[in-house]
């Protein structure tokens, strides 16, 4: 219960913010109620290998969904957590470093998010990489199946 009240604020935050933060595609005009939103949080300064997990990450969501990012059901957004405009994104996710955040948006607030931490362990091998990435994002994606009463 706590995760998903916490959930509830970092939805209000990131709603706040993304409108003023860079994005990788232009979303639809109207943004469906049911979506992914893939962050990736990054320093002001960045390493090289900072860099290489943000162009890494943008690739595998504008690439490997790219349809997705067309209609709208993924969006992908680079975000400084060091700006003072992204504090309440970065303490409602947590972020203490550069990271990867995939969040399920259902009716406009997000229900479950996951931090892909293992971008770390495979940015020095870019399709690894990439399909770890699309792998999360896709299975966020998925719609359950309707649970139906079996007849015996």
């Amino acid at each position: 219960m706590k995760r998903l009240a916490a959930a509830a604020f970092v939805f209000a935050a990131v709603a706040a913010t993304l409108a003023s933060t860079a994005l990788a595609a232009k979303p639809p005009a109207k943004r469906p109620a049911d979506r992914v939103v893939v962050m990736y949080f990054h320093r002001t300064q960045r390493c090289p290998t900072c860099l290489k997990m943000g162009s890494y990450s943008e690739e595998a969501v504008k690439k490997g969904l790219a349809k997705q990012v067309k209609d709208g059901s993924v969006e992908f957004h680079y975000i400084d957590f060091q700006n003072k405009k992204n504090a309440a994104l970065t303490k409602g996710y947590k972020i203490s470093g550069p990271a990867l955040i995939v969040a399920k948006v259902e009716k406009n607030k997000v229900k479950q998010y996951k931090d892909l931490k293992d971008i770390w362990t495979k940015v020095r091998e870019k399709p690894k990489f990439i399909k770890y990435v699309c792998e999360n994002v896709e299975a966020y994606l998925k719609k359950p199946k309707a649970v139906t009463a079996d007849a015996e």
